[in-house]
């Protein structure tokens, strides 16, 4: 939703003022606009309040990861937040009632300021671990730890089960420069929440889970276990973010289920059998997929190269192995030739798995009738998305990430002052 800037009627900060302080104002004066609530959690959220002569009409709220309209968002708004702006701005009342026309699912049923329970808080006391820019209680240390590359996830999960474990178990592993830190937490042996982080990137919930999965493929890292009383378990796992859709099983059963279904797709739209799989990996980063890549050229290998992720799926065809042409789908919208490697090259800056699968020449040559998903002949996919793109676009998108990163780490910094 596009919000017009309109003209500033005030300006305050969280903690000094209650957010339903402002909204009773706002009432009161039977203001026409909304109020806009940049608040600091797991991550920046962006909370619009809209107002018509007074009357609370609709809600909506905005972060990297997802969107909420109406009721969800207004009350979501009335939560604990540690600290946070928020301007009162005022615009046409043509505009606001504009706004709700074109999004229906922006209003509100009620004006009503939610009631909200008391933060539980952890005891000044208490011992912790900053994660993710979550407090997290160290607990009861339990006298023994695991390695990563010698420990399977899903039987770890199963001992947590038949133990009947409370609390969570932390796998921290080094990679390159930068650590790996995640927890997931256990109630009575059920998984309820994870969180992770790795230099300036965070997570939570099922990505936190996605990210610790992957831990365990590395070489060098360590397990240890922390025992929690229910009542500190419960203050960290009140924390929405935290929590996971279901089961591990169901989260990656659902993230498997996707990818097969965009996969599928990829491969109808190329015309393409299954063929031969002959590489089944992990990469993070340009550089980790520029080495596999080289390995095609090498083998002059002709077939595709599956890329998938939570974010979406794609595949790559290569012939003789070079990139020739490129399909790439996530959340319903499909990406080909140019916009597919941009994608991907967003994409592996996670965590991506990679398969490599031959097939005949004449199926790659096939494959490449599609004349909009074809990119230029390269040795590798930097060289193809610079062709494909252009130098100053590539470098613009890899200040993009810099730019992100240096502000994730510096926001990290003041959180944990």
């Amino acid at each position: 939703m596009k919000v017009p800037r309109g003209s500033k009627l005030a300006w305050y900060r969280l903690p000094d003022v209650l957010l339903a302080d402002i909204v009773k104002k706002t009432t009161e004066e039977k203001k026409t606009g909304y109020i806009r609530f940049t608040a600091e959690k797991e991550d920046l959220i962006d909370f619009y309040l809209f107002f018509l002569n007074g009357e609370m009409v609709g809600a909506f709220s905005d972060t990297a990861e997802e969107q909420i309209f109406g009721d969800a968002a207004y009350n979501k708004a009335f939560l604990f937040y540690d600290r946070g702006l928020i301007d009162v701005r005022e615009i046409d009342e043509s505009v606001v009632s504009l706004l709700m026309e074109n999004y229906p699912e922006a209003k509100v049923s009620t004006s009503t300021i939610p009631e909200v329970p008391e933060e539980k808080k952890i005891p000044e006391d208490i011992r912790f671990l900053r994660i993710a820019n979550t407090k997290v209680p160290y607990g009861n240390l339990l006298e023994f730890q695991l390695s990563v590359d010698v420990t399977d996830f899903w039987e770890l999960l199963e001992d947590m089960e038949r133990r009947l474990f409370s609390g969570y178990f932390r796998a921290f592993a080094e990679e390159d420069e930068s650590p790996r830190d995640g927890c997931i937490f256990f109630l009575k042996g059920s998984a309820k929440g994870a969180l992770y982080e790795s230099g300036a990137e965070v997570k939570y919930g099922d990505e936190a889970l996605f990210k610790v999965l992957f831990t365990f493929s590395l070489e060098k890292g360590v397990i240890d276990f922390h025992s929690l009383e229910n009542s500190l378990l419960e203050i960290v796992l009140e924390r929405p973010a935290l929590g996971l859709s279901g089961t591990p099983q169901e989260v990656f059963h659902h993230i498997e289920e996707e990818e097969l279904q965009a996969i599928k797709k990829a491969r109808s739209y190329f015309g393409i059998p299954e063929g031969e799989r002959v590489v089944s990996s992990q990469v993070r980063g340009l550089a980790a997929f520029e080495i596999l890549l080289r390995t095609l050229k090498d083998r002059t290998l002709d077939g595709y190269v599956v890329l998938s992720s939570r974010a979406g799926a794609g595949i790559l065809i290569v012939q003789s192995g070079r990139p020739r042409a490129a399909f790439y789908l996530s959340e319903g919208t499909e990406f080909t030739a140019g916009r597919a490697l941009e994608a991907f090259f967003d994409q592996i800056q996670e965590e991506t798995s990679v398969k490599i699968f031959t097939i005949s020449p004449e199926e790659v040559q096939q494959a490449l009738g599609h004349k909009e998903a074809s990119i230029k002949t390269s040795d590798s996919v930097s060289d193809a998305i610079v062709k494909e793109l252009g130098d100053d676009f590539f470098v613009e998108i890899r200040e993009a990430h810099r730019f992100k990163q240096e502000f994730r780490k510096k926001r990290k910094r003041i959180v944990g002052k």
